[in-house]
This record gives structure tokens, sequence and C-alpha cells, in this order.
């Protein structure tokens, strides 16, 4: 009986000092993505990567090499995605990525300019909406500072008093965030949707 005692309390120690070791290698980790993240003062371009190179995202742009202002022939000749709306209003370009997941990008024009920006991105699970959401968090951040939360949404405001504002829109088995980029104003067409 005391055999089997040892043995029990053997594997009980064997267990508890594994445990202890992959804790300390999950907190070395954390520790170093936390880094990442607070240190991240260089320009946006090294956070461009992954999940957001798929979305085409830009260090030097509001969105895809867009930005409040541009004329809206800017967007016709820079947007790499399939042309799906096209009236007065806005222009609408449509991305499929490889896993099934999709983005439809926004451009909303005033007197032949972008006057606003939004991009519904259309996910396969909750674990992916997350991602994406955590890491355009991590992407705007670096570009924008601290973010505020203001009716669910993270949003930032950039140097012309531009916001930029990114919400999980995920709703039963649905998962999606919206992105607008509205500008200082924000009396635009794509703030009221």
């Amino acid at each position: 009986m005391s055999r089997y005692l040892l043995v029990g309390v053997l594997l009980g120690l064997t267990i508890l000092s594994n445990a202890c070791r992959n804790r300390r290698q999950a907190d070395s980790k954390a520790a170093d993505s936390l880094a990442a993240v607070t240190g991240t003062t260089e320009s946006g371009a090294s956070i461009v990567s992954g999940r957001l190179d798929s979305l085409g995202l830009t260090p030097d742009s509001h969105w895809r090499g867009i930005n409040l202002g541009d004329p809206i022939a800017t967007v016709r000749t820079t947007e790499k995605g399939e042309l799906f709306e096209n009236d007065n209003e806005h222009v609408g370009y449509t991305v499929e990525f490889s896993n099934l997941e999709s983005a439809d990008f926004l451009y909303y024009q005033k007197g032949q300019h972008v006057s606003a920006i939004v991009a519904d991105i259309f996910l396969n699970t909750p674990q992916s909406a997350k991602a994406y959401q955590q890491d355009l968090q991590t992407y705007f951040t670096a570009r924008y500072g601290q973010p505020v939360t203001q009716e669910g949404a993270m949003v930032w405001t950039g140097p012309k008093a531009e916001t930029i504002s990114v919400r999980d829109v995920s709703k039963g088995k649905d998962y999606g965030l919206k992105i607008r980029i509205n500008p200082a104003d924000a009396l635009t067409t794509a703030s009221a949707r």
C-alpha cells in the first residue's frame, strides 16, 4: 500500500513540476508579447503583417493606400479589390481571403473626394474576430495612441482630429468587425450607417 502511495506522490510531483514549467514559459511569452505591444513607438510599417497585411493596410494611409480627402479617382486606381458598388455616394470593393473570410470596403465621397471609409470584415469564428480585433487595436494604437471606448467601439483620434473606430459586430453565428474612419466633423453619410 505504501508503495502505491509513494508512486502516487511521485506522479503528483511530476505533474506539478511540469505545470509550473509550462506556466513559466507561458508567462515569458506573455511578457514578450506585452513588451512588443507596449514598446511600439515605431512607425506602423513593422506592425503591418499577417492578418493586417491581408487587409492591405499600409503605415502611411488611413486604409489600403487611401486617405480621407484623396480624390475618388485615386481610390479607383489604388484599390485592388473587386468593385461591387459605384454610385454618387460611394464606391465599394470586396476582397476574399483564402479561408473563405472576406471584407467589403466602402469609400464615401463628397465633392469627388473621399469623405469617409467603412470596412466590414466577415469572419468564420469568434476566435478570428478576436484575433483581427487585437491586431487592429495594436496597429491603430501604435499609429494614433491609446483608444477610448465609446458605445462598445474602440476609438482613436488621428493627427487631423479624424476618428478611427473598430467594433465587433458579431451576432449569432455571423462574426465580424466594422471599421469606420471619419473626418473631424463626422457629419458624413458613413457616420449614420
